[in-house]
């Protein structure tokens, strides 16, 4: 950590992502309540997170634009047209125009896609390999430890203001980080240009996932993702029941809820680090998966401690795995194949993250939320067992490197 805050390169991209990720939890809370308080459905709030996945069915392409362009300059403009497509949410006015708040989130999903593939590749280039998790880590701490503040200050503006104040604020918050991507002309945008031979589009395109899906190492560690974001797919769209039916709580008490997330977040940032240089990148994503099991067992007793501890503990366990899978598949990659390593990693994720959310919004209708929850548990602890007796992870082991 001490060697990542003495580069100014690293730092610049640091502050300017972290601000930019203020606006990203503020608005993305506040999308699900307002869509939530305009039609009264917990379905359709479903949607919402539905829409901001979907663009992983466009991965290959997504993946291979950030290999063929410079990715400072990708960010860049990435920024530049995410912030004008937020400004839209200042023409909704009644519930007629629900159609332009899922065109936006669905725009905003494809600039979060560009995005976590280009800034992979640009810390890739710009981070030796031995600190990858470190900076990764570092990263998702403090980026998605944001969750503390951001949600809060989405939910409070909202309340106060409404939609178009959140709105605005994401704007500038992008613009930010566009003047901080334009202080790093330094920073090596792309080490290894992807090759563009004649005849070779569609094997380019689908080069990312035969890279990860062809080792061993990385098709391991990208499904088990897979699988558990299966159960967390179920959980999305059944918040809002577990908020409003548990605890008889406003949909806006999700916001409090996702800031005790960001708290475990912060944790779980610094933690990573340490559990992959101590145990490997897989072992290290099973201790995610196992707190994210207990986590979600938490919310069954439905009372604002256990549902608050449950916000904390999931919290702790999402950049656990998640940073553990993408250093490994940064790790395992050339430069020149990170964007289309990334994104591919995203798809093989996300597109059954999607089908499980759908499922989710269906049965939430007539399951009890605790059933749910219960489910997604389950699944999570049999990734967690899966995991550990796939990599011979035994207890005399763990005893013995923390004697």
């Amino acid at each position: 950590m001490r060697e990542l805050l003495r580069d100014r390169r690293f730092l610049l991209l640091f502050f300017g992502q972290t601000v930019n990720m203020i606006g990203d939890r503020a608005l993305l809370v506040v999308l699900g309540i307002y869509v939530k308080e305009l039609t009264g459905s917990d379905t359709m709030a479903g949607v919402v997170f539905i829409l901001l996945a979907v663009p992983s069915f466009f991965a290959p392409l997504t993946g291979l634009l950030v290999d063929r362009f410079p990715r400072r300059k990708v960010l860049i403009v990435n920024d530049l047209l995410a912030g004008a497509l937020v400004l839209c949410l200042l023409l909704v006015r009644h519930p007629g125009d629900l159609w332009i708040v899922f065109a936006v989130t669905l725009g905003y999903g494809f600039a979060n896609h560009v995005f976590n593939a280009a800034r992979g590749g640009l810390i890739h280039s710009m981070v030796p390999e031995r600190l990858l998790g470190d900076a990764n880590g570092l990263l998702s701490s403090l980026g998605q430890g944001l969750r503390v503040l951001g949600p809060l200050i989405g939910a409070a503006l909202y309340v106060a203001l409404g939609l178009s104040a959140v709105a605005i604020l994401d704007t500038a918050t992008f613009l930010v980080s566009v003047l901080v991507l334009l202080m790093l002309r330094r920073a090596p945008d792309l080490a290894a240009p992807a090759p563009r031979e004649p005849g070779r589009f569609r094997a380019d395109l689908l080069a990312g996932v035969r890279h990860i899906m062809g080792d061993r190492e990385l098709r391991g560690g990208v499904l088990a993702v897979a699988a558990a974001l299966c159960a967390a797919g179920l959980v999305n769209p059944a918040m809002f029941a577990a908020v409003e039916q548990g605890l008889g709580r406003p949909a806006a008490f999700v916001g409090v809820i996702a800031a005790f997330q960001g708290a475990g977040s912060v944790a779980g940032g610094f933690v990573v680090a340490v559990l992959i240089r101590r145990y490997g990148e897989h072992r290290a994503a099973a201790v995610g998966f196992g707190l994210s099991a207990a986590g979600l067992a938490l919310v069954i007793p439905a009372t604002e401690v256990t549902m608050c501890a449950s916000g904390v503990l999931v919290g702790l366990s999402i950049p656990i795995f998640m940073v553990a899978t993408t250093t490994l598949v940064q790790r395992r990659t050339t430069s020149g194949m990170q964007g289309r390593a990334l994104t591919a990693m995203d798809a093989i994720i996300d597109l059954p993250f999607v089908l499980s959310m759908g499922i989710g919004a269906l049965v939430v209708g007539f399951l009890d939320f605790r059933v749910i929850y219960a489910a997604a548990a389950v699944i999570f602890a049999m990734v967690t067992a899966s995991v550990l007796v796939g990599r011979g992870w035994r207890i005399d082991a763990i005893l013995a490197k923390v004697d």
